[in-house]
């Protein structure tokens, strides 16, 4: 991995996020040592959120709460 990706936040949404919740996203992401947030939507996630900061991910998706509970039940 290069350094300079260890400054982009790879963001993924199920739909297109309000100016409020970017701004928060962006906040979180700078405060890890981001200088780039890339935004992109996959409806798969279901909902939530998914942020990748280097090999470090950070997943708040539906999609991933579901498969704890598919796996604890």
């Amino acid at each position: 991995m290069k350094s300079s990706e260890k400054h982009v936040a790879r963001v993924t949404l199920a739909m297109r996020a309000d100016d409020e919740t970017a701004e928060r996203i962006t906040r979180f992401a700078e405060s890890r040592g981001c200088t780039h947030v890339h935004f992109c939507i996959d409806p798969g996630i279901l909902g939530g959120v998914i942020i990748q900061i280097g090999d470090v991910i950070y997943d708040g998706s539906v999609r991933a709460r579901l498969e704890t509970v598919r796996r604890s039940v």
